[in-house]
C-alpha cells in the first residue's frame, strides 16, 4: 500500500461533491483479507468518475482503478452505488452485491491495512487531493458493517450496493439462531413453466426479530439470471415463507440458485443464514446448428451514420451448436466484398450456449479518399454461420491521417502488418486432424505474398511430421485481412504437454515470424479401449465421427451429448469388466 502523502484541501469540483462514503464492512466471516469493502454512492444527479480518487486512513491512502471485473470501468451513474475491494477480492462470491454496483479496485494487495476491526476513520479523496468525505467508527462484530444513513454512522446487516435501512440497528446482546431454506418439489425440472420456488426462514431459538431475505438465480458460469429481495427488514417470530417465484429461465440449461439471510439479532450460526441449490430446466434438445446475429451498432451519431477512422461496437448474438469452430470474426466491407476495416475476432469454446458479445471494430481512415461516402456491410462469420447489417458512413477524422512521402513504387512496412493466432485447440487428440486459423492484417498500400506452416513438437522433434509440410502459400490484398486455415495430424505421440508453432514467412524473406502456444496431446478414447480389450472390440474405422449419430440422454445438471462411438467404447470397457469378474467367480469356485 503506498504511503499517505499530505494532501492540500482544493476547492471541490461541485459534480464531485456528491459522492459519499456509505458502508464500510471491516471485519466479515470469511478470510478478512480477500472480503472486506467500503461502498461509495453518487447522491447527485450527474455521474462521477472517480479514477484516480484515494481512499485510507489517517497514515495510508490507496488509489481507485476500475474495470477489474467485466469492465465496469470507473463511472459512477447518479444515485448509483460503488464497491470498493482489493484486486484478488473473493466479496462477489461471499456477499449478495447488487449487479448494478459499480465494481472498483484499489492499487494494493489489499484494502484491509485500513479497516481495521477496532476502530478506524476512513477518508474520501478526489483526483485533485480535494477532501471528499470521512467516516469513524468503532469496534466491529464479526458479520456485521458499519452502514450511515440520516446522518447516522451504525452497525448493520451488510447491504452491499443496496440502500441502507437506519431503523435495522443490530444489538449485540440477543443472541439467536435463524436458518433458511429453498422450498422445492424437485432439482430437475421438464421445462421452464414447472420451476418455481419458495424461500422459507426459521427461528431455531431466540426471541423475536426482523430479517432481510435475498435470493439471486446464476448460469453455471457465475452470471446473474435474476436476483430477488424477498424481505427488508421484516419481521418473523418463528416461521417466514415467501411468495412464490417462477423465474421462466431458459431451458437446456442448470442453473444455481442461492438464497441468505440477515438478522437483527446475534445469530451465533450463520452456516445456516445461506442455502443453495443446482436446478436442470430440461425442455427440449437445444438446436445443434449455430447461428449469428447482429443485434446493434453502437457509438453512432444521431443520425445514425459511422465516420471513416471511427471505431465502432457491434452487438452480436452467437448460438454456438454442435461444432468444434470456435472463431468468430466481424468486419465492413462493401458492395463488392472489398474490406474497408479491420478484423474483430472472438473465440466462442462452450457448445449449445447462446450469448450477447460486444465487438469493437475499427473503419478505415480513408486518409487517401478511396472510399466513398454511402452504405456499406457489417459481416460476422463463424462456426459455419455468417450474417449482416447495413451501415452508413461518411466524413473521416483528419486527425488520423498523417501525411506520408513515397519516394518510387509502393513500400510494405512491417507496422502496417500484423498477424494474430485466433483458433487451434489446446487439446489435441492423437490421430485426429486438427484445424489452426490465422488472421493476416494488411494495412499497407500493396499486396503482401505469405507463407505460413504449423508443426507440434517437444525438445527438438517434430510429432506431426516435416516442419513445413503443411505450408499455405497466399497472397493478402492491400489495406485487406484474411484468415488462413492450416490443417494439421499428430498421427502418434504419447499423451503429455507439447508446443504448437507457427511459422508466416512476409515477401519470402530470409528470417521469419512465429507464434508458440502451449498443446496437450491425448489419446482418444477408442484408442484406450482398443488397446484395453485387444481383439475382444474391432473399431468402426470405417465411419468418421461427422457420420455417427448423436444420442441425447437427460442428467442431473442438464443435457449431455454422446456419440455412438463414445457410448461403444463404454459398453466394451463394461464388457470387459464383466469378463474380468466371472473369471475372478470361478476361480473363487474351484478354490473352494
Amino acid at each position: 500500500m503506498k504511503r499517505f502523502l499530505p494532501i492540500l484541501l482544493l476547492i471541490v469540483p461541485i459534480v464531485d461533491a456528491s459522492v459519499l462514503i456509505s458502508e464500510i464492512m471491516p471485519n466479515p466471516i470469511a478470510d478478512e483479507s480477500l472480503n472486506e469493502w467500503i461502498e461509495i454512492y453518487n447522491n447527485g444527479s450527474s455521474e462521477v468518475n472517480v479514477s484516480g480518487w484515494r481512499i485510507g486512513d489517517n497514515t495510508e491512502n490507496d488509489t481507485l482503478a476500475g474495470g477489474s471485473y467485466n469492465g465496469e470501468g470507473t463511472i459512477i451513474p447518479a444515485f448509483g452505488y460503488a464497491i470498493i475491494t482489493d484486486d484478488s477480492t473473493r466479496v462477489y462470491n461471499n456477499f449478495n452485491v447488487s449487479q448494478s454496483a459499480i465494481r472498483l479496485y484499489v492499487d494494493d494487495s489489499s484494502i484491509g491495512n485500513s479497516l481495521n476491526n477496532g476502530g478506524e476513520t476512513i477518508y474520501l479523496y478526489n483526483i485533485s487531493g480535494g477532501f471528499m468525505d470521512s467516516v469513524s467508527y468503532s469496534s466491529s462484530g464479526e458479520g456485521f458493517s458499519w452502514a450511515i444513513g440520516n446522518g447516522t454512522v451504525f452497525l448493520s446487516a451488510p447491504s452491499p450496493g443496496f440502500p441502507n435501512d437506519a431503523t435495522f440497528l443490530v444489538s449485540d446482546e440477543n443472541e439467536c439462531d435463524y436458518s433458511v431454506a429453498f422450498l422445492l418439489s424437485k432439482d430437475i425440472f421438464e421445462n421452464s413453466s414447472e420451476f418455481e420456488f419458495r424461500l422459507r426462514a426459521s427461528n431455531i431459538k431466540g426471541p423475536k426479530t426482523n430479517i432481510t431475505g435475498r435470493a439471486s438465480i446464476k448460469d453455471l458460469f457465475g452470471a446473474i439470471i435474476k436476483e430477488y429481495s424477498l424481505w427488508a427488514n421484516e419481521s418473523i417470530t418463528s416461521q417466514k415463507t415467501s411468495s412464490k417465484y417462477t423465474p421462466n429461465l431458459a431451458e437446456g440449461k442448470s442453473y444455481e440458485i442461492k438464497s441468505n439471510i440477515t438478522t437483527q439479532c446475534n445469530d451465533a450460526n450463520s452456516a445456516n443464514n445461506f442455502d443453495s441449490r443446482i436446478i436442470t430446466i430440461k425442455g427440449s434438445p437445444p438446436p445443434e446448428d449455430s447461428s449469428l446475429s447482429i443485434e446493434s451498432i453502437l457509438d453512432l451519431g444521431s443520425d445514425k451514420k459511422a465516420r471513416f477512422g471511427q471505431t465502432i461496437r457491434v452487438r452480436a448474438r452467437i448460438y454456438k451448436g454442435d461444432t468444434t469452430k470456435e472463431a468468430v470474426s466481424l468486419w465492413v466491407e462493401d458492395s463488392s466484398k472489398n474490406r474497408i476495416s479491420k478484423q474483430s475476432s472472438v473465440n466462442v469454446g462452450e457448445k449449445f450456449t447462446s450469448n450477447i458479445y460486444t465487438m469493437p471494430v475499427q473503419i478505415n481512415p480513408n486518409c487517401d479518399l478511396g472510399y466513398r461516402d454511402g452504405d456499406y456491410n457489417i459481416k460476422i462469420s463463424g462456426l459455419g454461420e455468417e450474417d449482416e447489417k447495413d451501415i452508413e458512413i461518411e466524413g473521416t477524422d483528419s486527425s488520423l491521417c498523417k501525411e506520408i512521402k513515397v519516394e518510387s513504387g509502393s513500400t510494405i512496412s512491417s507496422k502496417d502488418f500484423s498477424y494474430e493466432l485466433i483458433d487451434f485447440p489446446h487439446e489435441i487428440i492423437s490421430g485426429e486432424k486438427f484445424e489452426v486459423s490465422i488472421r493476416l492484417d494488411n494495412s499497407n498500400d500493396a499486396d503482401i505474398p505469405i507463407k505460413a506452416w504449423s508443426y507440434v513438437y517437444r525438445g527438438s522433434k517434430s510429432y506431426s511430421g516435416e516442419r513445413d509440410g503443411n505450408m499455405k502459400q497466399i497472397v493478402v490484398r492491400k489495406r485487406t485481412s484474411d484468415i488462413l486455415t492450416l490443417n494439421n495430424l499428430v498421427p502418434e505421440a504419447e499423451p503429455g504437454s507439447y508446443k504448437l508453432k507457427v511459422m508466416i514467412n512476409k515477401n519470402s524473406q530470409k528470417t521469419s515470424s512465429e507464434l508458440t502456444e502451449d498443446v496437450a496431446v491425448a489419446v482418444s478414447e477408442k484408442s484406450q479401449t482398443v488397446q484395453a480389450l485387444g481383439s475382444l472390440v474391432q473399431p468402426d474405422s470405417e465411419i468418421s465421427a461427422e457420420q455417427q449419430p448423436i444420442q441425447r440422454i437427460a442428467a442431473r445438471n442438464g443435457i449431455i451429448y454422446e456419440s455412438s462411438t463414445q457410448k461403444a467404447g463404454k459398453i466394451a470397457v463394461a464388457i470387459f469388466v464383466f469378463l474380468l469378474a466371472s473369471l475372478a467367480i470361478i476361480l473363487l469356485i474351484k478354490k473352494a
